[in-house]
C-alpha cells in the first residue's frame, strides 16, 4: 500500500523551459506521477482561505484543509509548518514523509523498498539536485537544505515548529535538526534523487530573516527532554557563540563583531551577518541527516 507523501501545491504553479516556454501544469503532474512511481500516495495540504490548483482535482491527488495562512507573513496563504506537520500525522501512518512541490523523485527498487521500511525514530534526507530541463548526476547537490525528509512518526511528536512556515527559509534547517537532537536514527539514502527544475521567484530577505530569528527563537525553547544528542547540543551552543559575534575570517573582523553584538545586538547588519554565519554553520546538520549526499 502506498505511504502519503504531503507537500502543499500553491493555486498557481508557474515553471519555464530553458526557452522560456510555459510548462508548469506538465512538471507539477511529471513531479506527482514521480511520487506515485516511487510508491507513494500524494497528499496536499491547504489553507481554507486558498484556491486549490485545478490539476490536484484531475490528478487525484488528497486534500487537507487547515483553518490558518501565513498571509500576514508572506503575502500568500502559505501553511505553517506545524499544520503541515499536524496534517502528515493525521493522515500518515508508522511514517511521514514529506516534500517540496516542485521535486521530481527518482528510486531505485530497493531505495523504494528501504523508504517503505523507515523505523520509528529513524529519518531520511535528499538534497535536490538543479536542472535546467537537462538532469545531470554530476551536478553538486544544493547544500543549504533538503527537499525530501522521511521519518518515523515517533520522531516527529512533540516538535514545536512556532511560526515557520512551510516552503519558506530555515524550515528545512528546524526540522532536521530537531530530529537529530531527540536522538532520530540517519536511514542512508542512497539509490535515490531529488531534481528540481531551477526557477525564479523565490523569498525575500525580510521573509529570511524573520524565519531565521523564528528558528533562533525555537532552538532556544527545545525542552530538556528532547536534548538528547550531544553532537547537536555542541552544534547549538556554537550557534549561540555566534549571535554573541562569535564570527569573521580575520581578527579585525572577529573584533567589530564582538563589539557589534555587545553594544548594538538587534542592529539589522548584526542580525543579517548571525544568520547568514548561522546557515552556513547547519551545513553541518544537513551533511549529518543526509548521510553528506
Amino acid at each position: 500500500m502506498p505511504s502519503p507523501i504531503v507537500t502543499s501545491i500553491p493555486p498557481v504553479f508557474s515553471r519555464k523551459d530553458a526557452e522560456g516556454r510555459e510548462i508548469g501544469e506538465a512538471y507539477l503532474a511529471r513531479c506527482v506521477q514521480s511520487w506515485r512511481d516511487c510508491g507513494f500516495d500524494p497528499v496536499t495540504v491547504n489553507s481554507v482561505n486558498e484556491a486549490l490548483h485545478p490539476l490536484i482535482a484531475t490528478l487525484g491527488i488528497r486534500v487537507e484543509r487547515v483553518p490558518r495562512d501565513a498571509a500576514a507573513i508572506t503575502g500568500r496563504p502559505h501553511v505553517f509548518l506545524q499544520d503541515l506537520l499536524d496534517a502528515a500525522r493525521r493522515v500518515c501512518g508508522e511514517r511521514v514523509f514529506i516534500t517540496n512541490a516542485d521535486i521530481e523523485l527518482e528510486m531505485t527498487s530497493d531505495a523504494s523498498a528501504r523508504v517503505a521500511r523507515l523505523g520509528p525514530m529513524q529519518a531520511l534526507a535528499l538534497r535536490r539536485r538543479d536542472h535546467n530541463g537537462e538532469k545531470n548526476l554530476d551536478t553538486v547537490p544544493y547544500d543549504s537544505g533538503v527537499d525530501l525528509l522521511g521519518v518515523g512518526r515517533s520522531a516527529l511528536e512533540g516538535i514545536d515548529a512556532g511560526a515557520l512556515v512551510f516552503g519558506m527559509p530555515w524550515w528545512d534547517h528546524f526540522v532536521p535538526l530537531m530530529l537529530l537532537w531527540r536522538g532520530a536514527e540517519v536511514a542512508p539514502g542512497s539509490g535515490a534523487l531529488a531534481w528540481h527544475l531551477d526557477h525564479d521567484g523565490r523569498w525575500n530577505k525580510k521573509q529570511y530573516i524573520r524565519s531565521g530569528q523564528e528558528f533562533l527563537r525555537l532552538i532556544d525553547a527545545v525542552p530538556a527532554d528532547m536534548r538528547r544528542d550531544p553532537w547537536v547540543s555542541d552544534h547549538v551552543a556554537r550557534l549561540r557563540r555566534i549571535r554573541r559575534g562569535a564570527y569573521g575570517t580575520n581578527l579585525a573582523r572577529q573584533v567589530e563583531a564582538r563589539l557589534v553584538a555587545h553594544l548594538m545586538p538587534r542592529a539589522r547588519i548584526h542580525i543579517r551577518r548571525v544568520l547568514r554565519e548561522t546557515s552556513l554553520a547547519n551545513t553541518a546538520v544537513l551533511d549529518r541527516i543526509t548521510g553528506g549526499a
